[in-house]
């Protein structure tokens, strides 16, 4: 009888072994099929946990298998895999998304851009061509030191094509508009693994589609977009930081809702709100800091008496160049808005104006907030708008041209999955509150989004949008295979 139980059971590991080496087989097929320098990392080994974290430790995805691709054949090669093992597939450049959707994706293949960052200037000068994993901190240095300037977003570490495909604010949109009206071309990976090239001449409903609700349609491996010269009175970038107790609150948003009108703002001058706790300035209360961000050597006085007016605890001033703009606010590649190893939950409302009654009272729940949660922070980013608004809003998928201030509530805590309800009740008290002042629905930037916005909300409230997305999404990824952020259902 132990004989013949030893006999069953070297047959059951024959066939658990079998069903092993034949799962293996098919990615060593994987393997040999992609380029050079692709690379396969699987779980359990060093380099799969570094290339799996993301910027948010809450509601992570999941993978069982990343790929670091290095060519668009290896972009392709990876989909058509994981098609044919019907797994779901996440690609990632910088991975800063944190919307609460992204955990939809359980043992996911992850897409991994880090080794596709190639930059060159085409056209004579009048454009850049970039691959799928640039970061804005790869894109902004490479262009200034050639004299070129684009819209480029507000944090280095960020990957640049992600924000393009939902809008991508910054610091030039008030030149340029967004960072989404840069786009000339892209070269898209379809959800079956074709390759199409998307234009205003080429696919245009699709190029629409990409401006605004880009996610949703493929893996931008290549993309096109307009690049400008840097005119000598551009060379220089000054901020100043201005930081005052929780107390001069309604006064400072005041001075505030009469920069957003006022006709001798130029279109280079950004003004930015942080609520933050610093107990080296208040050890009880939130403070508040204003940012004002030129392309100048200078800041109008016009802009700045008002604030000296209000007696600041302390005020920063630097001036630098455009690639070092961004550290300002901790925006840079080795600053606090780019390190990993938190929870994080962001959450948009786009705003008109600033109510001043409801930003009290927002202010008043950060303020509440317990211990765990006071490295968040309250942006209210009031970039220029002039060259938004030049644009034809029906020209993009992109919906909220007339949105003045983006507001975002950004909870950062202890990577504990205990405190992710206790952050989601406080950042949705933030946004009701600002919702409510600001006397519309909620118009939430898809780039910020934390997941239970409607599509209303993300894609625009005109029936005519939501319509034409959905015919597109069923025409371009009827199975929902880029159903892994804010997706058109």
């Amino acid at each position: 009888m132990a004989h013949l139980n030893s006999r069953w059971l070297l047959v059951a590991l024959a066939a658990i072994a079998s069903v092993f080496l034949g799962v293996r087989s098919k990615e060593d097929d994987l393997v040999a099929s992609l380029s050079e320098r692709a690379r396969v990392l699987y779980p359990n080994t060093e380099n799969f946990t570094t290339a799996s974290s993301r910027w948010s430790r809450a509601k992570p995805p999941s993978y069982n298998l990343i790929v670091q691709v290095a060519t668009e054949a290896d972009v392709q090669k990876t989909i058509m895999y994981a098609n044919e093992k019907r797994v779901p597939f996440l690609a990632v450049s910088g991975g800063h998304g944190t919307t609460s959707e992204l955990a939809n994706a359980k043992d996911a293949i992850g897409i991994r851009f880090t080794q596709m960052r190639n930059i060159s200037i085409v056209d004579d000068g009048q454009a850049v061509l970039i691959e799928g994993g640039v970061r804005t901190g790869d894109l902004l240095p490479y262009l200034w030191a050639r004299g070129k300037q684009t819209m480029t977003t507000a944090c280095d570490c960020v990957g640049f094509i992600a924000p393009v495909l939902g809008g991508g604010h910054g610091w030039l949109q008030g030149r340029y508009g967004l960072a989404t009206d840069q786009l000339l071309s892209a070269r898209l990976v379809l959800a079956n693994g074709t390759v199409v090239e998307v234009s205003q001449e080429s696919n245009p409903d699709l190029f629409w589609a990409l401006r605004g609700a880009g996610h949703n349609f493929g893996l931008v491996t290549q993309a096109k977009l307009k690049i400008y010269d840097v005119a000598p009175d551009e060379q220089q970038w000054i901020g100043s930081g201005f930081t005052f107790t929780h107390d001069k609150l309604e006064d400072l948003f005041d001075i505030a809702n009469k920069v957003l009108d006022d006709p001798e703002r130029s279109a280079g001058l950004s003004y930015y709100f942080v609520f933050a706790f610093n107990p080296e300035v208040d050890p009880v209360n939130p403070i508040l800091t204003v940012w004002l961000l030129n392309q100048a050597s200078s800041i109008p006085s016009r802009f700045t008496e008002p604030l000296y007016a209000l007696s600041p605890v302390s005020v920063n001033t630097s001036v630098t160049e455009f690639p070092e703009a961004n550290a300002h606010l901790q925006g840079g590649l080795d600053g606090a808005a780019c390190t990993e190893g938190s929870s994080r939950k962001l959450t948009p409302i786009s705003l008109q104006s600033y109510d001043i009654p409801s930003i009290r009272k927002s202010f008043d729940i950060f303020a509440r907030m317990p211990a765990a949660f006071h490295n968040s922070v309250v942006f209210f980013e009031n970039y220029p708008i002039d060259g938004v608004v030049k644009i034809d809003a029906n020209s993009t998928a992109y919906p909220d041209r007339a949105g003045k201030v983006l507001a975002a509530p950004l909870m950062s805590y202890p990577a504990n999955a205990s405190l992710d309800t206790v952050s989601d009740g406080i950042i949705d008290d933030i946004r009701d509150a600002l919702v409510e002042g600001s006397g519309h629905p909620l118009v939430a930037y898809v780039n910020y989004a934390k997941g239970d916005e409607s599509l209303e909300a993300m894609y625009g409230y005109e029936p005519w949008r939501l319509e034409k997305l959905r015919r597109l999404k069923k025409e371009y990824d009827p199975f929902g295979r880029f159903n892994f952020y804010a997706p058109i259902v």
